[in-house]
């Protein structure tokens, strides 16, 4: 079988929509960062953890995946998000114009297997719809929350159960 994937969306999963007395609480407390990033012309917040990208690598080195950006930042999200969380350069999926990210996405993962982590209350039909018999999991993310230890638990128990 081929090289699992492990699609990280950015807003709503690792760039956390929280209040400003959490961000400051989670800034102050935890070493979270903020940040401002301009992206063709348009100017954006990024709140994230640090610990994100050694979570996210530590996946990938367990499970043999590949990790990989399915957001609609796309190519933005390596030289924007990447370096505040530690991840490398990271493929990306693109984004197509359509009725969801998994219009795009899907089709990108070429047959594999995935794991997507996304905060869309609907990426887990809109991925089914689309991936059919194709071995996906979609871990749904609390915008305000974000990415937590426990959704990348899941991701790897599942990653580990793929037949080799």
């Amino acid at each position: 079988m081929e090289r699992p994937l492990v699609l990280v969306d950015v807003d709503g999963v690792l760039n956390v929509l929280a209040t400003s007395k959490r961000r400051r609480h989670l800034a102050y407390h935890h070493g979270w960062l903020q940040k401002r990033v301009d992206v063709g012309g348009l100017t954006f917040r990024l709140f994230v953890n640090p610990a994100f990208g050694s979570w996210l690598r530590k996946l990938a080195a367990e499970t043999g995946a590949e990790l990989a950006w399915g957001t609609t930042w796309e190519e933005y999200a390596n030289p924007c998000v990447g370096p505040l969380v530690g991840l490398p350069p990271l493929r990306y999926a693109p984004v197509r114009d359509g009725a969801h990210k998994a219009d795009g996405i899907v089709p990108w993962t070429q047959g594999r297997p995935f794991v997507w982590f996304d905060d869309e209350p609907d990426a887990a039909e809109a991925t089914a719809r689309l991936a059919g018999s194709q071995p996906h999991l979609v871990v749904p993310v609390d915008e305000s929350t974000g990415l937590t230890e426990d959704h990348v638990a899941t991701a790897c128990e599942w990653l580990l159960r793929l037949p080799k």
